[in-house]
């Protein structure tokens, strides 16, 4: 019998959040520390500038949401302002 192996590639997100609490670099670094753990994240970073934070995702994984709540949990409510897929 031959061994099979199957790929999946999962769908792969990327939402950009708007958050009016981020004003300082320890904003950005909470935001890492907490955030870049999260169930599912492929990558994560932070603008303080804009106040915007971005994420990539598996979706089979976590959903915006989720990771929506975990922003507001730390103490940075969140809008999306951009939700696009990457890869599927």
């Amino acid at each position: 019998m031959k061994n099979l192996f199957f790929v999946v590639l999962a769908t792969l997100i990327q939402v950009v959040f708007f958050c009016p609490d981020i004003d300082c670099p320890h904003c950005s670094k909470k935001i890492y520390e907490n955030i870049a753990f999260e169930k599912g994240v492929k990558d994560l970073s932070v603008e303080v500038d804009s106040r915007q934070v971005t994420v990539k995702f598996n979706a089979a994984k976590t959903d915006t949401l989720a990771l929506g709540k975990a922003l507001a949990k730390i103490g940075y409510p969140a809008q999306v302002v951009e939700y696009r897929e990457v890869r599927k």
